[in-house]
């Protein structure tokens, strides 16, 4: 690579830094829709769960939001151990182009990072309700007895 001091490569340095900035406001809203749906989808289920939970068989509706937790949260931990080398490279390109500062793809990693570890405590809870859900039944048919 040339110096950034050629028109050609400084054109080029500055493409790629815009394109890694639209990259990170895209995968941004993206994981911040991902966490929207999850958590409707997830609330939905469960607002049906309880409000049917004496049947029996309704606990396996929770096996659904499971799945889907343990998914994205590999998904949201794949996409983290990810972001370093695109953040190596924006701060490279941002140095050769004599910028002061740069975007923080870090802001990007902590909300995978977070989003990953509430999904798998989700799913660690709805699993407890999943597998105490006979156990509270009974209790409670015993209790109307």
């Amino acid at each position: 690579m040339g110096s950034p001091s050629n028109p050609i490569d400084s054109e080029m340095l500055w493409r790629q830094y815009e394109l890694d900035i639209r990259l990170y406001e895209r995968y941004l809203e993206l994981v911040l829709k991902f966490n929207a749906f999850y958590y409707a989808a997830t609330g939905a289920l469960l607002s049906y769960y309880f409000a049917h939970r004496d049947i029996p068989e309704m606990r396996y509706a929770l096996l659904f939001p499971v799945a889907m937790s343990a998914l994205f949260a590999v998904l949201f931990l794949y996409g983290a151990s990810k972001t370093d080398a695109v953040r190596q490279n924006l701060i490279r390109i941002a140095r050769l182009l004599n910028f002061y500062t740069f975007v923080e793809y870090r802001v990007l990693t902590m909300f995978l990072w977070l989003s990953s570890a509430l999904m798998l405590v989700v799913a660690v809870v709805l699993l407890i309700f999943f597998f105490k859900a006979p156990s509270l039944a009974l209790a409670q048919q015993i209790k109307q007895s």
